[in-house]
């Protein structure tokens, strides 16, 4: 490889990790300890649409303009909605998900990787996607000062003593015009590479549709206004695994299965296993996603950049995973009191994101052109702001500030020599840190 081109994959791994690392730490005045507060009856709810008219060729475009309008208050009211009827095949669905279930039920050193004629699966600064263990990951790490300063005490020592309690892989873009390292897959389970490609495909296909709408509902004058800045995108695939918690290892106090967090580029699409995420809203109190078993609908949320796109017209939601009940299994072999229940949960989030080299400037009618414009979507006397909050910017560049301020020191991975070892039941196996930006874990 010439010196211009490693330059170029070098630039890309570090972009890679800033796109799969998307999500911010969300920090407030108030301690989220996990527990989850009440939400009075009288506050937003997340809704369930049916998306159909913008998946099909048929509907008229006042049918679609009618979904778009749906979509558009939820996200402006909660940043949070549930898509149903949204044309995604059962099949390519239940094969990702069964894959990603057998992939994660792997002993440690077939997930990780590596070794005498192995390629290496764990995530590093080089290769950012990829595997990361149990506990390797805190979504509340990394917080600027001025964080840390509006943080409660107990959230900040909480989250410095325990990492998430979560395992996740996860690949990014097919298209080696996105200029990220291309996917990289175990050797088993062997559907799996098959599986999460034609999974991920469905994910654009989704995507795509979803950004007609986001269109409609902002009365942007061309449904496809998105569409060239995502032909080369950057996006990713990450699987989340939760595992069984009981009393016989509780967590530590203030740690969650998934810590208090924004998501960094244009919108989430999350296939869910389980019951526990959360949202946060203006009011400080947390509302309960929807969760039914067996329901077939994703949970699609904003970014951070879709809120800037929009000049905060529109929320990006801080949101986490909170752990359930010790006792209360949410599984199908779960057993009226007993403390190991099946409460296991695993989740599938696509990071839907831009071209790296998009321009991304306030969108034109979130700004008010005369006194008498209202906001997209809105009633008469709903004023738009007169002036843009936010600077133009560069896609790329705005993911990587959001990387800076909050994910310094997120791939330590000093701890992996202890549980590898625990694992193999072998002191002392030979297990080499980051050196020179790469892992190499021999087993």
């Amino acid at each position: 490889m010439s010196s211009p081109m490693a330059f170029a994959h070098m630039k890309a791994a570090r972009f890679a990790l800033i796109l799969l690392l998307c999500h911010h730490p969300w920090t407030s005045g108030s301690s989220d300890d996990g527990e989850a507060p009440t939400t009075p009856a009288s506050t937003p709810h997340i809704p369930v649409i049916d998306i159909w008219p913008l998946r099909s060729p048929g509907p008229s475009l006042e049918a679609r303009r009618a979904v778009a309008a749906r979509i558009g208050a939820a996200c402006k009211e909660v940043g949070f909605f549930l898509v149903e009827n949204h044309g995604v095949d059962t099949r390519v669905i239940a094969a990702a998900w069964n894959a990603t279930r057998e992939f994660f039920d792997l002993p440690l050193e077939d997930k990780v990787g590596g070794g005498p004629g192995r390629e290496s699966l764990l995530m590093t600064d080089d290769f950012p996607y990829g595997y990361l263990p149990y506990g390797g990951e805190s979504l509340a790490k990394g917080k600027s000062d001025v964080d840390r300063e509006r943080s409660s005490l107990g959230e900040i020592k909480a989250s410095a003593k325990a990492g998430d309690m979560k395992e996740l892989f996860s690949v990014g873009p097919y298209l080696p015009e996105a200029g990220m390292p291309l996917p990289r897959y175990p050797s088993r389970p062997v559907a799996m590479a098959g599986a999460w490609r034609a999974y991920f495909e469905a994910m654009e296909e989704l995507c795509a549709d979803l950004l007609k709408g986001f269109a409609l509902a902002l009365e942007l004058e061309d449904e496809r206004w998105f569409a060239g800045k995502t032909d080369r995108h950057a996006s990713s695939l990450r699987a989340l695994n939760y595992p069984q918690l009981d009393s016989r290892a509780p967590p530590a106090p203030g740690q969650l299965r998934a810590s208090a967090h924004t998501d960094y580029g244009v919108l989430t699409v999350l296939r869910s296993g389980g019951a526990g995420l959360q949202v946060k809203l203006l009011d400080g109190t947390w509302l309960d996603v929807p969760y039914e078993p067996g329901k077939d609908a994703f949970v699609i949320n904003l970014g951070d950049l879709m809120s800037r796109w929009t000049n905060d017209l529109w929320r990006s939601t801080p949101h986490r995973v909170v752990n359930p009940p010790l006792g209360a299994g949410e599984g199908p072999q779960a057993l009226a009191g007993q403390d190991h229940q099946d409460n296991r949960r695993q989740s599938l989030a696509y990071f839907c994101n831009l071209n790296m080299d998009a321009e991304v400037s306030v969108i034109p009618t979130c700004l008010r052109a005369d006194q008498s414009q209202s906001q997209p979507g809105s009633r008469p006397g709903s004023p738009l702001p007169a002036r843009a909050k936010y600077a133009p910017t560069k896609a790329g560049d705005h993911l990587l500030a959001k990387h800076l301020a909050s994910t310094k020191g997120v791939l330590d991975d000093s701890w992996m020599q202890g549980l590898l070892e625990e694992e193999k039941g072998a002191v002392g196996a030979p297990v080499s840190g980051l050196v020179g930006g790469t892992a190499r874990i021999e087993l």
